[in-house]
């Protein structure tokens, strides 16, 4: 059983429901509270009212990819922006977007093991408070 991680709660962002579910569940199980969104509007609505640890977000969506989702919601919140986790099923880009001065991001790989998504959250987590 992992240790709990009471209090970290996480905005989960993906437009394919099946994944989000498994993402709300195996991040669940992690001990993480999580707000699950399936768009990027949506995800800023939540940003909006809850407070959010972290945010992992799909690269690849609709109507807004996470990149764009992500310069949103850095427009709206600038340095109190949580750190980003980037999950997309394609190769890191050589040079990532910019996003803004005070994003803070990861980016993993699909397929990925859980404990490589949780590595990736609390590194995110780790730096955000550091820097």
């Amino acid at each position: 059983m992992t240790a709990p991680r009471t209090g970290v709660r996480l905005l989960v962002v993906d437009d394919e429901e099946q994944i989000l579910e498994l993402l709300d569940l195996t991040l669940s199980i992690q001990g993480y509270e999580v707000c699950p969104a399936g768009s990027g509007p949506r995800a800023l609505e939540i940003l909006a009212a809850e407070h959010i640890d972290v945010i992992v977000m799909d690269v690849l969506m609709v109507p807004w990819d996470g990149f764009e989702t992500v310069r949103r919601m850095a427009a709206q919140f600038g340095a109190g922006l949580p750190p980003v986790v980037f999950l997309s099923g394609l190769a890191r880009p050589a040079v990532m977007p910019e996003l803004g001065p005070d994003v803070v991001q990861e980016y993993l790989v699909k397929p990925f093991r859980p404990s490589q998504l949780v590595e990736r959250i609390e590194e995110a987590r780790r730096r955000k408070a550091s820097g």
